[in-house]
């Protein structure tokens, strides 16, 4: 049986829901979340990758000792991420919390076509995090709940 095509609502909710836990740091990571898409064209999917892995340390907690700033900067890239392995992370075998190698292992390993169609999703996901960020960047010059 072939499997449904991604709804957009269901993208669109994934990632608000996401992006609002961290509302609270969305000075430090707003400026940030516009660039993944210009990234991922520019760089590629593997070295997104390893970007939206920054802040984390083995283990997967957060630096403190570095600069937390930093840290928070790349919040949105974690959740594009997250997003992008709940919607195809079982069908393709990709986790979030894989090391930077495993993706680039796994990454290789996948056909010509799911590397395209993870890109695509990537730059989708990507689009809906911009218009998502500046929802909540509005909501909050407005003074209102999300």
């Amino acid at each position: 049986m072939p499997r449904k095509p991604v709804e957009t609502y269901e993208l669109d909710r994934e990632v608000f829901q996401r992006l609002k836990q961290g509302k609270d740091t969305f000075d430090d990571w707003q400026g940030a979340a516009s660039g993944i898409g210009d990234y991922v064209a520019s760089w590629g999917v593997e070295r997104f990758w390893a970007m939206s892995r920054s802040p984390i340390l083995r283990g997967g907690e957060t630096s403190k000792e570095k600069d937390e700033n930093e840290g928070r900067r790349y919040f949105a890239w974690g959740v594009a991420r997250e997003v992008l392995c709940k919607i195809v992370g079982n069908d393709l075998r990709i986790r979030q919390d894989m090391t930077t190698e495993e993706f680039q292992n796994r990454f290789r390993d996948l056909e010509f076509n799911q590397q395209v169609l993870l890109t695509d999703l990537l730059m989708e996901i990507s689009e809906t995090i911009q218009f998502w960020t500046m929802r909540l960047k509005d909501a909050r010059e407005s003074k209102i709940e999300p």
